[in-house]
């Protein structure tokens, strides 16, 4: 461990011991912010489930290199929101051709016509479409455009909150700032707390179906990030995210392109097809089982129960964060979002 880390993990430490010092007099906030990511999967599961949430986040926009704005307003579901009075987030990301796109990212960010585009369409995206905000979920983003990232939020928070509107920043989980990491480099959670209303840390995938198996979300990883979050962030604007999906390995397969997410909805029936007996594991506070499909190809599960929802939910009240996010809507059924009321009481 180096100077800079050891300063790091003393700085971690005393905040937690402060932060258990008070626990018996801070109050925990009595209205939780509990957010539902919104895709075109959640036409059903928005109205259904939306008593649980006070917030969605419709994650149907991307921008383009030149900072246009593409996709569809899910008019019926923003109007439905705004009715029963969940607040609503527009959310654009750098997603395209299935995948997020690294000089998307790089132009708006750093070509300044295409920013000032992008940051008018969004004001004209939230003002047009009776949304309350703008969500940022920008990902992959290149480490030497970090200060190009912070610049960026700064500038789209600033237009924003003039208007009356709240920024959103999506932000991917990380344990210590390395400015020179590919995937966490280029974003300052101190600079862009600063910046944005809200600070959505994705604490999901931990482990996907591109890379070895694992928890999506284990208890240490989820508590690394928070602790490194609320070092540089108020806890009060920090979201924490909650997968609604576990992923399935074939370990028969070793370029990894027949492993699949499972939604949360559809693993009672894998489960009752496989026979399977899951476990928690001890570790990750996750569950895990193993089969064998039809072809004789051997699989590993990972994925989150009700307990392990309810427990990590918990992780709002001990670390006193504005409360989750769900990805996403539509994946979940009656059990999960029980399990989430259940946390947070």
């Amino acid at each position: 461990m180096n100077y800079r880390k050891a300063l790091k993990a003393l700085a971690v430490t005393a905040l937690l011991a402060s932060a258990l010092s008070v626990s018996v007099t801070k109050s925990y906030a009595a209205a939780p912010t509990i957010l539902g990511y919104y895709t075109e999967d959640s036409t059903e599961a928005f109205p259904k489930f939306h008593s649980y949430m006070n917030q969605i986040s419709t994650d149907t926009f991307n921008t383009d290199i030149n900072g246009n704005i593409v996709g569809k307003v899910p008019t019926q579901a923003v109007n439905y929101a705004n009715s029963v009075k969940v607040l609503p987030y527009a959310l654009v990301s750098n997603y395209r051709n299935h995948d997020w796109d690294s000089n998307i990212a790089h132009n708006v960010l750093t070509n300044p016509t295409a920013k000032s585009n992008l940051i008018k369409n969004m004001l004209n995206l939230v003002k047009k479409n009776k949304y309350k905000g703008i969500n940022i979920d920008f990902e992959a983003v290149l480490p030497e455009d970090r200060a190009a990232m912070t610049k960026f939020v700064q500038e789209v928070a600033g237009k924003m909150k003039a208007n009356g509107f709240l920024t959103m920043v999506s932000v991917p989980a990380k344990s210590e700032d390395d400015p020179s990491d590919s995937w966490t480099g280029a974003f300052d959670f101190e600079e862009l707390g600063k910046a944005a209303d809200v600070i959505q840390v994705m604490t999901y995938d931990e482990h996907g179906v591109w890379s070895d198996p694992g928890s999506v979300a284990s208890n240490p990883w989820i508590e690394a990030a928070l602790h490194f979050a609320i070092t540089y962030v108020p806890s009060e604007k920090v979201l924490m995210g909650l997968p609604a999906y576990g992923n399935d390995w074939n370990l028969s397969d070793p370029t990894n392109k027949s492993n699949r997410l499972i939604e949360w909805k559809d693993m009672p029936q894998l489960l009752a097809s496989t026979k399977a007996t899951p476990i928690r594991d001890a570790v990750t506070g996750s569950m895990v089982f193993n089969y064998t499909d039809a072809g004789g190809a051997k699989h590993v599960v990972w994925y989150e129960d009700e307990a392990s929802i309810k427990q990590k939910t918990q992780y709002t009240k001990t670390y006193w964060l504005a409360g989750v996010s769900v990805y996403a809507m539509g994946m979940e059924d009656q059990r999960f979002w029980d399990a989430v009321s259940a946390g947070l009481k």
